[in-house]
């Protein structure tokens, strides 16, 4: 057995079966994601801060808090005018929910 007294059962596992610890994680995850993302296409596209700021007409500040990773709350609208100004587009897709 491993500690814990439960066999196969990391941590992980134990905790994402709490829906309140799930959602903070997946809006974390998301957050991330989204950091992630526009941090790598603004190092391919070889465009600053203060570009992508003005390109998409938002505040350097905003997109400096969403390339870091610390501004967690995203606007739908900041977000798209992000991801045009970027070339890039969102899309949604179904899942299925466990």
């Amino acid at each position: 057995m491993k500690r814990g007294g439960k066999s196969g059962s990391s941590t992980y596992d134990r905790e994402m079966k709490s829906p309140t610890f799930r959602g903070a994680f997946e809006k974390e995850y998301a957050a991330l994601e989204v950091s992630e993302f526009i941090a790598k296409q603004m190092a391919e596209q070889a465009i600053s801060v203060r570009g992508l700021a003005a390109k998409a007409d938002v505040s350097p500040t905003i997109v400096q808090g969403i390339k870091s990773g610390t501004r967690k709350n995203i606007e739908y609208a900041t977000l798209k005018a992000l991801m045009v100004a970027l070339g890039c587009q969102i899309q949604f897709k179904k899942v299925r929910v466990a």
